[in-house]
């Protein structure tokens, strides 16, 4: 099977850059569609998952930035590139802050679209393996113990402990470290030992 290419989401208030944008991303294969307004773009990332958004940031009504929020919130596996004829560090700061993975100034070259296309889906693809290799080490270690035991941290430490042998990056680490310890906490409030009786 053929692996598909990635799926694009086009957001500007400018038909003739959706349109160029369209052309030139089709041509290299990606399956793209366009909207011109913030609002339909959340609409269609209800409906279906897009692996980048190419995302202008001053839109009618609802701004690119908002939108930025929004899949930074509800759409965690989306990457999204700012497009934007505003070249401001503040904007670009803020921008990265919430999620982008790039800030692009019109009038921007094709062929740097593409790579920093090409450069956010192969980050996501790096981010989900680790996440992935996460849940695989924490299950080896874990059989190796009672899972409602108190030995729960120390199958966190050494799952910590392998990851970082293995080179799986410290923010996913830290990341998975935060998520394991909520559902520890959360099955501790299920489960609870019981008391010992006195004869």
């Amino acid at each position: 099977m053929v692996n598909q290419k990635p799926s694009i989401l086009i957001v500007d208030d400018e038909q003739v850059v959706c349109d160029l944008l369209n052309d030139d991303l089709s041509e290299r294969g990606y399956l793209c569609t366009s909207v011109l307004n913030g609002k339909d773009a959340l609409a269609k990332l209800a409906t279906k998952d897009f692996d980048v958004v190419l995302l202008d940031i001053r839109l009618p009504g609802m701004s690119g930035m908002e939108v930025l929020r929004e899949i930074w919130l509800n759409h965690g596996n989306t990457a999204t590139i700012m497009i934007t004829a505003i070249n401001d560090v503040n904007t670009a700061v803020e921008a990265m802050k919430l999620g982008a993975a790039d800030y692009l100034v019109k009038p921007f070259d094709l062929n740097r679209v593409a790579t920093s296309i090409r450069t956010a889906v192969e980050s996501r693809q790096a981010a989900k393996k680790a996440s992935t290799e996460m849940g695989a080490i924490a299950r080896g270690v874990e059989a190796q113990f009672d899972p409602f035991s108190v030995l729960s941290r120390t199958v966190t430490d050494r799952t910590i402990e392998i990851a970082r042998q293995l080179n799986v990056a410290d923010e996913e680490i830290q990341r998975w470290a935060a998520a394991k310890a909520v559902v520890d906490s959360e099955r501790n409030k299920i489960i609870k030992p019981r008391p010992n009786k006195s004869k």
